[in-house]
C-alpha cells in the first residue's frame, strides 16, 4: 500500500514506520494517523516482521498535532460528531498496543502532544537525551485526548502524571528516563545504535512468547486478578505446545544457541 505521510519499510524481521512530514516537523494530521493505523494493520499480517520501530524523519520525532489540520473545518464539531471522529483516532493508538510484536519508539528532537501520546502507546521508548517531550494541551484550553492521560498514569504514576498533564510542562530525555517515562535516554549520536541493540535482543527471543507476554502484561492492567490469571494459564498452555518451547529446552540441554521459528 502506498502512503503519503509515512514511510513503511518492511525489511524483515524489523519493520520501520517513519513519520514523513519533515517540512512540518512531522506534525500529526488526521491523514497521518489514518495511514499509521493502516500500516499497523499491514504489519499485523506480516509474520516475518518481529519488531516494529516508529521514528520521525528530519529534525524531530514529531512536534505534535498539526494545528492547521485541527482547524481545517473538515471535522464535524458537534459533540456527537467530534466524539465519533475522536474515537476513530484513539483506535490508532490502541492498534499499536494490540499488535503482538514489540513496538519501539525512537525519539529525537520533539515529541509533544499527540506525538507524546503516540510514543506512550509504544511498548518501549528510546530517546535522545536532549529530546523534548510534553503534553501541552492544557495551555490551549484543552486536554490530551488520544490516551495520553491514561497511559502516562500507567508509566509514571498518578502524582507525576497530574503534574505533567495539568501544567503542560516539558521535560528532556534525561529527566524522562529518571521518572520512568522512557526506557533509555542516550546521547543523540547513539540513538540508532541503542534501538538496533534492542531490536537484536528481541530477535534472539521466541517471537510467539514475546508477543503473548505483551498481551498478558497489558491485560493485567484491565482485568481482576482471577480473570488475568485465567488468561495467563490459557496463553501458557498454548506456548507449552509450540516448536519454539521444545527448541528452547533442547538447546539448553544440548548447550547450543536456540533457533526459533515462531511456531
Amino acid at each position: 500500500m502506498a502512503y503519503d505521510t509515512i514511510v513503511l519499510e518492511k525489511s524483515a524481521p524489523v519493520a520501520t514506520l517513519t513519520l514523513n512530514r519533515p517540512e512540518k516537523l512531522n506534525a500529526v494530521s488526521y491523514e497521518l494517523l489514518r495511514e499509521t493505523a493502516a500500516a499497523i494493520d499491514e504489519l499485523n499480517e506480516e509474520a516475518a516482521v518481529r519488531v516494529v520501530v516508529i521514528r520521525g524523519a528530519g529534525r524531530a520525532f514529531s512536534s505534535g498535532t498539526d494545528l492547521q489540520s485541527l482547524g481545517s473545518g473538515k471535522i464535524d464539531r458537534s459533540r456527537p460528531g467530534y466524539r465519533y471522529h475522536l474515537t476513530r483516532l484513539q483506535e490508532t493508538f490502541s492498534r499499536i498496543e494490540r499488535l503482538e510484536k514489540p513496538v519501539i519508539a525512537q525519539v529525537h528532537g520533539y515529541a509533544l502532544g499527540a506525538a507524546m501520546e503516540l510514543m506512550l502507546a509504544c511498548d518501549f521508548r528510546i530517546v535522545a537525551a536532549d529530546a523534548v517531550m510534553g503534553l501541552p494541551e492544557v495551555l490551549y484550553g484543552i486536554v490530551p485526548d488520544l490516551g495520553g492521560c491514561q497511559r502516562l498514569v500507567r508509566a509514571v504514576g498518578l502524582p507525576k502524571a497530574k503534574e505533567l498533564v495539568m501544567t503542560g510542562r516539558r521535560l528532556k530525555g534525561d529527566e524522562a528516563e529518571r521518572i520512568g517515562l522512557v526506557h533509555r535516554a542516550v546521547p543523540p549520536e547513539d540513538l540508532e545504535g541503542e534501538v538496533r541493540a534492542w531490536c537484536e535482543e528481541f530477535l534472539r527471543l521466541p517471537p510467539l512468547a514475546v508477543g503473548l507476554a505483551k498481551r498478558v502484561v497489558d491485560k493485567s492492567l484491565d482485568t481482576d486478578m482471577m480473570t488475568s490469571l485465567d488468561s495467563n494459564a490459557q496463553v501458557q498452555s498454548m506456548l507449552l505446545c509450540t516448536e519454539d518451547f521444545r527448541e528452547a529446552i533442547g538447546a539448553k540441554l544440548e548447550k547450543r544457541p536456540p533457533v526459533f521459528k515462531g511456531r
